[in-house]
């Protein structure tokens, strides 16, 4: 076998603290990992010797709900996102649910979770580390870890003042570690999910009024439209961040569009006529300078310009007496009213101009193919798939974008709630951007010419202790890096650990 060399960090005096910060991550990391393996030893070997029945065991894909969801007392399950609309359903009678509940590492805290819960504050606790490295291809050959802590309190307001069906979300992150994208491989999409706003964040301070039997739901404060918009629970399985936690493109095409760990001003209504659709818009300050992370999430300033969102869904199955075949579908738009960059006008040695407002659309869908077994199982096979359009060429970097893949749980009898995905990521450069940077090239020759970039990925996940911990192994291959064509595809090796505490 090939041996395979990882560039670790330099040893000089200059980065000497930063190694030793690297070196005692790597090792919370391996300890963490030699106690994940230990522990799934233990529960294979004692689910081979029970029934399968998954109801009510621990979220699968807790991913989402760690790093992007705000926990609450509905459901939040295997590929992450809630289902307030089936949580209280029977397990005899539900057919193939994506949601799970999910456990704490830590039990109960002593006793402190329960009684916080029954006076209306439910706490949620969790971390996540990205660690992965280039052993070849890319700019240079290297590793790069990166993690998230998050907390979160809501605050249910029935149970504090007597507000019925009103909450308030509090919620913070703190995140550490390098980029392998950024420092090694010079690719577009980030091969660890959990890298970007590398400090203390303030997140979310909103309030959300449920009306009219829960068919109506309004958000008002500091919300991410991330959160709620362009979300897909299959996404939430994989470590590249082009899937998760939202198809990244919209990121390059409008700078007003928002995600955790960054929240701004806005408001959101959700309106479900029926438990299978849905209606949704939002508005929100799309001010990107609020974002810079010595703010820490706590400039609260109203600048503008406007983002808008909206979204309609459809669920197919997923309510008592339906099939296993569940499947989610959406339609939604966007529009940014931020002055960009006119990509017509670079490259010609003159000042270049701006256009006002950049908008596209999209779609997304998941749904199950093949179940593995009965209906509370829970196991069984997906697709998944996206598309972006952002029309405007002069403005939007990337205007074409896809993803699509397979998902499948419980590939094992005795691994019942394990989750294993592949996916592919492909994003296209714009045309009027490729035609600046040819002008660009005349004068040097060294400027890429963008095109288009595509990355894939095969994940499987440990899910562990119920649910509470999960051990990933990841592999990706990016291919042409930057879309330039001037870096070598890049293959990726790495692991994602994720702790609900």
């Amino acid at each position: 076998m090939q041996r395979i060399n990882f560039v670790l960090p330099g040893k000089n005096a200059n980065n000497f603290k930063s190694d030793l910060r690297w070196l005692a991550k790597l090792n919370l990391l391996v300890s963490m990992l030699s106690l994940a393996l230990c522990d799934g030893i233990v529960r294979a070997q004692e689910v081979s010797s029970q029934p399968n029945t998954s109801s009510g065991i621990a979220d699968t894909n807790s991913i989402a709900s760690i790093t992007h969801q705000p926990e609450t007392n509905t459901t939040v399950g295997l590929f992450g996102e809630s289902s307030g609309d089936t949580a209280q359903i029977p397990a005899n009678v539900r057919p193939f649910q994506l949601s799970l509940t999910r456990a704490h590492l830590l039990g109960d805290w002593a006793g402190l979770r329960p009684k916080m819960e029954d006076f209306g504050i439910t706490p949620a606790l969790t971390y996540v580390s990205d660690i992965a490295g280039n052993p070849s291809g890319g700019k240079s050959q290297g590793v790069a870890y990166a993690d998230n802590i998050g907390l979160s309190l809501v605050f249910d307001l029935d149970k504090l003042v007597g507000l019925d069906g009103g909450s308030f979300l509090v919620s913070m992150s703190q995140r550490d570690g390098d980029s392998l994208s950024q420092k090694r491989i010079g690719n577009q999409f980030s091969v660890q999910q959990v890298y970007g706003g590398q400090t203390f964040h303030l997140v979310d301070l909103a309030y959300q009024q449920k009306l009219l039997d829960d068919h109506i739901e309004l958000s008002l404060g500091r919300i991410a439209a991330g959160d709620d918009f362009l979300v897909s629970q299959y996404d939430y399985l994989f470590v590249q961040n082009g899937f998760d936690g939202n198809p990244v493109a919209i990121f390059y095409n409008s700078p007003g569009m928002n995600s955790y760990p960054n929240a701004t001003w806005g408001t959101r209504i959700k309106w479900k006529p029926t438990k299978r659709t849905y209606v949704m818009a939002g508005v929100y300050n799309g001010d990107t300078a609020i974002r810079a992370d010595d703010n820490h999430g706590t400039d609260m300033s109203m600048n503008g310009p406007v983002f808008v969102m909206g979204e309609a869904g459809y669920r197919l199955n997923g309510l008592p007496g339906d099939s296993q075949f569940l499947g989610n579908y959406k339609v939604g738009f966007w529009y940014d009213d931020s002055t960009l960059t006119d990509y017509r006008t670079v490259g010609y040695g003159t000042p270049t101009g701006s256009k006002q407002g950049s908008w596209g659309f999209y779609g997304m869908f998941d749904q199950v193919l093949i179940p593995f077994a009965e209906p509370t199982s829970n196991r069984g096979l997906g697709v998944f798939g996206s598309v972006l359009v952002a029309p405007d060429q002069a403005v939007s970097e990337m205007p074409y974008f896809f993803t699509a893949g397979l998902a499948m749980r419980g590939i094992f009898a005795s691994r019942p709630t394990d989750a294993a995905g592949f996916g592919v990521v492909f994003g296209e450069f714009s045309n009027d951007l490729r035609d600046a940077e040819q002008r660009e090239q005349l004068l040097d020759p060294t400027v890429g010419v963008q095109s288009h970039e595509t990355v894939l990925e095969w994940t499987y996940r440990f899910n562990l202790r119920q649910g509470a911990l999960f051990f990933q192994p990841d592999v990706q291959y990016v291919i042409r890096p930057a879309g330039t064509g001037q870096i070598a595809n890049a293959v990726v090796l790495g692991c994602q650990l994720g702790i609900n505490f």
